[in-house]
Parts: C-alpha cells; structure tokens; sequence
C-alpha cells in the first residue's frame, strides 16, 4: 500500500500517459499490465473501461481489442488509493463546457446524439447539461420510432426552445418556428390543466394566432406526443419508496 501510494504521487498522478499490454479483456473493459503496483482483483494492472476506449459506442468490445495489444498513451483518469485501482481512458479530454445559463431562447446549435430514449434523444451541444430533444420536436410528422429518425453519434442541427436556470436543464428542437409555436400552445394549455395557471410558463405564450395550418393527422400525433410527456413528467414525480 504504501509502495503504491507513493507511486502514484510521484509519477502516477491523474492526468499521465501510460502505456501497457492488455492481460484480459471482459464485457465492461480490459485490463492493461502497466508496470506498476496497482492492487485490485487484477495486480499491476489498470481497467480500461468500454466506454473510454473509443468515441463511438461499442457493442462487442472484443471486435475493438484482444489480449496482448499494445496500448500506448493511455490516460490516468482515475486513481482509487484506498483499494489500489486505476482507471485508463484513450479518449481525448472534453472541450471545456460551458453552462446552460450562457444560452438564450432562439440559440443555433450544432450537436451530436449522446443517447436515445423512447421519448426523444438527448443532444450534446457542448453545455454542462445535454439538451433534451423530445420526440415531437424531431420532424413535423408522427415518429413511430426514434431510432428511425436519430441514433448515438449522429450530428444534428437544433435552436433552443426553453431554458430553466434553476434546474440547469435545456430542450431543443429541430422544427420550424411555425411548428414550434403550435406545440408551445398546446403544452401550455395541457400543463395548464395538469398543473393549474401557477405551473405554466408565461414566455411560452407570447406568440398567437399564426399556425392553422399543420394537418390534422400531425395534430393527433403532436398531442398524442404532448400526452407521453405528460405521463413522464408525471412518473418523474412520484416519490420513491425508501
């Protein structure tokens, strides 16, 4: 303990290069022998986590890497004292973020899909906090299936529909003004109901009268959306039992 400990203040700091040789590879990472005296289930060895060795998600990790590759440059980005561990990333560090409270309503955004859900995709555009784009924000048809519109790592183009400061969160859309106006006023009357007039936002409501003429199949679709949110928003306030 004490011989690793010294280590890694001396030359094993977060943030250095290593380098190794892979000993074993499971389903969450592999383990790179790197010269020095880590303890753990695997001694003298660090965990390159699955979703450090690459940008892209990986699916089977032993199509990406096998026992006995060479890793070179590994970074440190993680040094557990107490039980001797080491975690390794190949990735490069992130851009520097910056916080949702620098962006304003109207805001273009180029993106990129970090993950999917079944009520829409969570978008990383460079904010502390990714940007929620809902399923009914992605294309002024119904979307049956996100995964046929967005998947992980496909690049969109979004602006900015609602910020709250408080919470630190962000929603974004890929829809026209005109679109975007009517699911605005339909989310405002519907939380209205929910929530009572405290709950609903005044800003939603600036702007009136200007979209009759989204087809109704897209109406059943967009309330049928609106009603989806309703029931998570919903689920994401019942207390959970202890």
């Amino acid at each position: 303990m004490v011989l690793f400990v010294l280590i890694c203040y001396l030359s094993f700091r977060l943030g250095s290069k290593v380098s190794g040789t892979v000993l074993d590879v499971c389903d969450f990472g592999a383990f790179v022998n790197i010269g020095y005296a880590t303890r753990g289930s695997r001694a003298g060895t660090a965990l390159l986590h699955i979703s450090q060795i690459q940008d892209k998600r990986i699916s089977n990790i032993r199509e990406v890497i096998k026992v006995g590759d060479s890793i070179e440059g590994a970074r440190v980005i993680s040094v557990d004292l107490k039980k001797g561990e080491a975690g390794l990333s190949l990735r490069a560090r992130c851009p520097k973020r910056s916080p949702v409270t620098k962006m304003k309503v109207g805001d273009e955004l180029e993106g990129k899909v970090d993950s999917v859900l079944p009520y829409g995709v969570f978008v990383d555009v460079g904010t502390k906090t990714n940007a929620l784009l809902h399923i009914s924000r992605i294309t002024g048809g119904a979307v049956e299936n996100v995964r046929h519109h967005l998947n992980e790592g496909d690049p969109v183009s979004v602006h900015v529909i609602d910020i709250d400061p408080e919470k630190k969160t962000i929603a974004v859309s890929m829809l026209d003004k005109k679109a975007d106006q009517y699911l605005d006023r339909r989310m405002s009357q519907r939380l209205k109901r929910f929530y009572g007039s405290a709950g609903v936002r005044t800003a939603k409501q600036k702007n009136k009268a200007e979209d009759k003429e989204v087809k109704s199949t897209d109406l059943d679709y967009f309330d049928q959306a609106i009603r989806e949110l309703e029931e998570a928003l919903r689920d994401r306030e019942e207390p959970i039992d202890a």
